[in-house]
């Protein structure tokens, strides 16, 4: 028996404006719900609070090991609006035209865009969480777009290709792959050489634009080796297999317990018959082979090297080079010699197969993460942050002299809030965190107290917030609770307290 839509439904479901409005309508109201947490509203403050145009780059050169592009367009928000919800609504818009990328050029079927549209990418981490990623994703898709403009000139791609790889760390090994890529097919495809300025030119501006990149994301001489730490070298059998656990959790949504043997070897084994499956898929595509063997490659090496976090939006980038790899390879006219020559028994028909197999489950296990990410998002708060600087502000205590630890976790309460606190972890004024930066060293709640103890003289009155519940008795201070704010997905919780001398 055959399922049937009614007339009208399956009319909204071929309708690309259908999806395209419905993320639209979902999404604002989604990112508008949000509560930003620190990792969001730190690149704000540090717009905000910058006293210059040269502190606020050197600012940026000691944030996260990230490139500057997405620094320099909050800062023009900010000074064009004020408001981190204009950041919020911008990171919308860069959402949604990543959607209407997908809708109007990409490849895939119209069941396949449905999925794409709605996965944990576009739907909940570069919807909702307004970081650079999202950048990333609409430039490497307009990329993907623009592919075939490289047969009358380069210099549009090549501009693309300098503000991707200035979105962030990730897209800028996808941008150095995307440039082997277009080197290797220069070299082999003379029809392209046509106009020289043009490739000379646009090569020049692909190194200066990588080259920029890199500034930013390696740390100052005066604290490289605190920033960079200890790297990974010669062969390790478990890291290996945390990495490649990585491609699986940038496919399938899940990161393998890394603690496990068994789960990591499942899931390596999953990640890389995957990977085998979408390579012999590509082998009649062999540029796009090529990216797609080169992003990954790039991406794992950097993964097993250096940088491991839990995080699916890291690895989520394996699976953007997936789509990219599909979507660059539809420009391509198929070039069976490589196929037949590696696989000589076994045809198009076994490889579709397969590849569809693979492709489908990635996508609907993205989709139903992004579905599931999204809609909790709405129920829980993801961070504590906007309720707590909502009851500060209608206390009327904007006035009154705040100590506030842990200084990174209340980046996001400054910013709601309106105003810089005294950070116990640098002894001054803040509202932003620099971890390399300046005399910042982690503190204890007892040193917490310790330096309240010694505030007390100059401010008899002091509001302490602390993200976590005071332990232990405090002589010689009075300290009253006032109110705590705990429900946060992140660990962004806030208690807070009057503290005063005792008499």
């Amino acid at each position: 028996m055959t399922l049937r839509l009614p007339r009208w439904l399956h009319s909204l479901y071929k309708s690309p404006w259908t999806a395209v409005l419905l993320v639209a309508v979902l999404g604002l109201i989604g990112a508008l719900n949000h509560s930003m947490w620190r990792d969001e509203m730190n690149v704000w403050l540090i717009a905000r609070d910058s006293p210059s145009w040269a502190a606020f780059v050197e600012n940026v050169h000691y944030d996260r090991a990230h490139p500057g592009l997405w620094h320099v367009l909050v800062a023009g928000l900010y000074h064009l609006f004020g408001h981190p919800i204009a950041m919020q609504v911008f990171h919308w818009l860069l959402a949604m035209g990543s959607v209407l990328l997908i809708w109007r050029f990409s490849p895939f079927s119209h069941g396949q865009k449905w999925l794409i549209t709605f996965g944990y990418l576009p739907f909940y981490e570069h919807l909702l969480i307004a970081r650079n990623y999202a950048v990333a994703m609409v430039l490497l898709f307009a990329i993907c777009a623009l592919w075939p403009q490289r047969q009358r000139a380069y210099w549009p791609l090549a501009g693309l290709l300098v503000l991707l790889a200035n979105s962030n760390v990730y897209a800028l090994l996808i941008a150095i792959a995307l440039a082997i890529t277009l080197a290797i097919e220069l070299l082999f495809e003379a029809n392209l050489r046509r106009n020289w300025l043009d490739i000379l030119l646009s090569g020049g501006v692909i190194i200066a634009g990588c080259a920029l990149a890199l500034y930013f994301i390696l740390p100052p001489s005066d604290v490289v080796n605190q920033a960079l730490g200890e790297y990974t070298t010669g062969i390790d059998l478990r890291q290996l297999l945390k990495a490649i656990g990585r491609i699986f959790g940038g496919y399938y949504i899940i990161i393998p317990n890394g603690a496990r043997y068994l789960d990591l070897a499942v899931c390596g084994a999953i990640a890389l018959v995957s990977c085998f499956c979408i390579g012999r898929r590509l082998l009649r595509k062999p540029y796009a082979l090529t990216f797609y063997l080169l992003g990954n490659g790039i991406l794992l090496a950097f993964t097993y090297a250096k940088f491991m976090p839990s995080a699916i939006r890291h690895y989520g980038n394996f699976y953007l080079i997936l789509v990219a790899s599909l979507w660059i390879a539809s420009h391509y006219s198929p070039s069976p010699a490589l196929a037949q020559k590696i696989f000589p028994k076994q045809g198009q028909t076994t490889d579709l197969k397969w590849f569809n197999r693979v492709f489908t489950t990635i996508l609907v296990a993205h989709c139903l993460g992004g579905v599931f990410l999204f809609t909790t998002d709405l129920r829980i708060p993801y961070s504590a942050s906007r309720k707590a600087a909502a009851y500060m502000r209608q206390a009327n205590l904007q006035d009154e002299f705040i100590v506030a630890s842990r200084d990174a976790q209340m980046a996001s309460l400054s910013g709601y809030f309106g105003q810089p606190f005294y950070f116990p972890e640098r002894q001054a004024m803040g509202s932003y965190t620099l971890f390399f930066k300046g005399a910042r060293r982690e503190v204890t709640q007892p040193e917490v107290i310790q330096q309240v103890q010694q505030l007390i003289a100059d401010h008899p009155k002091i509001l302490l917030v602390l993200t976590k519940e005071l332990e232990t008795p405090i002589n010689g201070l009075a300290i009253e609770p006032i109110e705590q704010f705990t429900r946060a997905w992140q660990d962004e919780e806030y208690y807070l307290y009057w503290v005063t001398a005792t008499s």
